[in-house]
């Protein structure tokens, strides 16, 4: 029972969190010069700890990005936390573009993917598509709207796609 309580109050605390994050915006930016290709193998590593098979494509030398490094975190960490989630255990692919015509990065998953009606609604607050609302996949509804408000906040752009041979590309374009 405390253990349950104990469970519960952590979901709580995670949810109101991202609910605050979401409502203030993420408004104090600090722009920095960052490797892009550098952040990438640091984000794998984070969800390879995890136990998951992350997979880095694209760009191989270093790529330098001027932004606000928080931001792009926690715009990457939310896709990459999605990917992990309902991507059935199967490996996720990271890749980034990085030369004169494009700088983006694309997360992958072999999860179910999301249907072509649903795209919009699920970067909505607190929209989870019917297949997600399992309680053991979790999650609040909250994460790929914060992706969107940051995306929009930073002048990136955000996208959801189909994955050929099933899954889910979630696809950030940096100016």
């Amino acid at each position: 029972l405390v253990a349950g309580l104990r469970r519960d109050l952590g979901l709580m605390n995670d949810l109101i969190t991202q609910f605050l994050d979401f409502s203030k915006g993420l408004d104090d930016t600090r722009p920095t010069e960052i490797d892009l290709r550098a952040l990438m193998t640091e984000k794998a590593a984070d969800f390879e700890s995890d136990k998951l098979d992350v997979r880095i494509t694209g760009c191989e030398g270093p790529c330098p990005y001027f932004t606000d490094r928080f931001a792009l975190e926690r715009l990457l960490d939310n896709l990459l936390e999605n990917a992990a989630r309902y991507g059935d255990g199967k490996p996720i692919e990271i890749h980034l573009r990085c030369d004169e015509q494009a700088i983006a990065i694309s997360i992958s998953d072999r999860g179910p993917g999301t249907p072509a009606d649903q795209v919009e609604a699920v970067f909505r607050p607190f929209v989870r598509l019917e297949s997600a609302r399992s309680g053991t996949t979790g999650g609040s509804g909250l994460g790929l709207a914060i992706a969107r408000q940051l995306a929009l906040r930073h002048g990136w752009t955000i996208e959801l796609l189909p994955r050929e041979g099933g899954g889910t590309i979630a696809r950030t374009g940096l100016p």
